[in-house]
């Protein structure tokens, strides 16, 4: 089995109550990649500068995850900077740079079209993931995170997509931007019933996670134990997790997903333990496994 994730690969300036950094390697696709690689291959599609480093992209290839999608196009890769405040609170934008990002039209590679693999559409404009939808082989699962940006600004082809998934990954705020209803619960109750999602995972940070279907509703505790130096990508880790852990499952269902969610949370608290990709390239298995484990004795799963 594998993943395709299409998103964004880029170049960060992060600043946190524990310090900062400049331009370190980020973006959804590396993340989720680099997350989703401890358990499966994972095919990227995405673009970058020519100012990109093939280091990084070496690096990727060595943990079997394929870069035949990850196109390099002359100048400047997509560049963010954010700052925490503090880290119970989203980041403050200093800047975005779209760069070669802009003019971004994802093409699927046919080495991609493997039959019962998963697809993740990560953070990117409502229209492009719709394009990849169509020009995907019928995926096994369809995935798809957002963000309130493009709820406010492509609302319309947004609903019409996700109609088309299986899982939406999303947090609390762009729960209520997307349920348009002042309680959490009559927001879910919009997305699961009205919107038809069949599977909602709604992310709330140290809050955990939620799962919610029409007719269920579980609660995944995060991991309590970790030392936060940097929030940034862990949604996207958690995602990478996630999908990963389902990729291995024949049945996608209720179990399958909350065991799933519980391996997610334990693997992206390792994420947050430092600036960027740092900890995940240095993660080893055995510390995931024995995360995993404790946390399932809190979870009771």
């Amino acid at each position: 089995m594998s993943i395709t994730v299409v998103g964004s690969s880029a170049f960060d300036d992060i600043e946190t109550p524990r310090g900062s950094r400049k331009r370190i390697v980020g973006g959804s696709c590396i993340y989720f990649s680099l997350a989703a690689s401890f358990k499966t291959k994972v095919n990227i599609v995405s673009v970058v500068g020519k100012d990109f480093p093939k280091k990084t992209i070496n690096i990727l290839n060595k943990k079997s995850i394929s870069t035949e999608g990850l196109v390099v196009k002359p100048g400047k890769t997509f560049s963010w900077g954010g700052k925490y405040s503090s880290f119970s609170e989203d980041p403050e934008t200093n800047f975005t740079n779209l760069n070669v990002f802009e003019s971004f039209s994802p093409e699927i590679p046919s080495s991609y079209n493997e039959k019962g693999s998963i697809l993740f559409l990560a953070n990117i404009d409502p229209v492009l993931q719709n394009k990849v939808i169509k020009i995907s082989q019928k995926p096994r699962v369809i995935g798809l995170d957002t963000m309130n940006f493009w709820i406010g600004t492509k609302r319309k082809s947004l609903l019409q997509i996700l109609k088309k998934i299986d899982i939406l990954t999303i947090n609390e705020l762009e729960l209520k931007l997307l349920g348009r209803k002042k309680s959490l619960s009559d927001c879910l109750k919009v997305l699961t019933n009205d919107l038809s999602i069949r599977f909602l995972i709604v992310k709330r940070g140290s809050g955990g996670s939620l799962l919610v279907t029409k007719n269920s509703f579980d609660w995944v505790p995060s991991y309590p134990f970790c030392d936060v130096v940097d929030p940034t990508g862990a949604g996207d880790s958690y995602a990478g997790g996630l999908f990963s852990s389902l990729d291995i499952n024949k049945n996608i269902n209720r179990k399958s997903i909350i065991e799933s969610m519980v391996y997610a949370s334990a693997l992206s608290s390792f994420t947050i333990e430092s600036f960027g990709i740092e900890r995940l390239l240095n993660l080893k298995k055995k510390d995931i496994v024995k995360r995993e484990k404790e946390l399932r004795k809190i979870a009771r799963v």
